[in-house]
């Protein structure tokens, strides 16, 4: 990657030249599966070959665990948890992401500066004083924004545990139930991603689909980016274990398509056993 900043580094970390590894953020509010597509991206780059990091938010040794503790009492401001993110982001940075560029890792992240930037400027914080907070960030190779809408989000979420406090924007919208809260805060931070899929040049990928078919459009657009990283001869893995070249003919395409189908009829056939 190019280790190009937003605007400036954090001090003594500034880089001098192209950093060896891949920068891939996924990005997506809570619920969009996110989690499940970074596994199983992960997995799929490190059968082809390649070294692998994964991060996310909260997960510094720094301020990740303090953070979690701030968010337990519900009486964190929203300046001081902008600051607290930053702080966390800034140390796996420093500590994590760019030492894992350097050594030639395809860095994954769960979500960047991207869901805290959003986040915050639903809540009312200033955009340009965003920018210049995580200007310290660098710029990734590739933006995949796993987009959904709010009639999908809902039952996803109730599915997986139900609303929590500051994912229904409960510290601030004041709404008669979480329900109601929930729906009106997602609905506001989609269209903040939006904004920031613009200004940001993110790839959208229809979250709406089965896990399986945005697994591999994610897959189309990690090939390309990690393309000239891969070791040997330039192949890779598919969801099921077979070789994928990175650019396939009709004929292979076609090949592909007839063997997929077979699984798939034998695999429903063994379900209904």
């Amino acid at each position: 990657m190019s280790g190009e900043y937003y605007w400036v580094p954090i001090p003594g970390a500034d880089i001098q030249g192209p950093l060896p590894g891949k920068l891939i953020v996924l990005e997506g509010t809570d619920g969009v599966g996110r989690s499940t597509q970074t596994r199983l991206l992960r997995n799929w780059l490190e059968s082809s070959g390649l070294a692998v990091y994964d991060t996310g938010l909260t997960r510094g040794g720094l301020a990740g665990r303090h953070i979690q503790e701030a968010k337990e009492g519900h009486t964190l401001g929203r300046r001081t948890q902008c600051l607290f993110y930053a702080t966390d982001f800034a140390d796996r940075l420093e500590k994590e992401i760019v030492p894992a560029l350097k050594a030639g890792s395809v860095v994954l992240t769960d979500r960047y500066i991207y869901s805290l930037m959003a986040r915050a400027a639903v809540r009312g914080m200033e955009r340009e004083w965003l920018r210049k907070l995580y200007g310290f960030a660098l710029k990734p190779d590739l933006i995949l924004y796993l987009k959904v809408s709010i009639e999908q989000l809902v039952p996803r979420v109730l599915a997986s545990g139900g609303f929590d406090y500051w994912e229904s924007g409960m510290d601030f919208i004041g709404a008669d139930s979480m329900y109601e809260s929930f729906t009106r805060y997602q609905t506001a931070l989609l269209e903040e991603f939006d904004r920031l899929s613009e200004e940001y040049g993110f790839v959208v990928i229809d979250a709406n689909q089965p896990i399986k078919q945005v697994f591999r459009e994610l897959q189309k657009h990690v090939k390309k980016t990690v393309a000239d990283m891969t070791p040997g001869e330039t192949a890779f893995t598919d969801f099921v274990g077979h070789v994928m070249p990175v650019e396939e003919t009709p004929q292979q395409q076609d090949r592909r398509s007839v063997a997929e189908a077979l699984r798939d009829f034998f695999s429903s056939m063994l379900e209904d056993v």
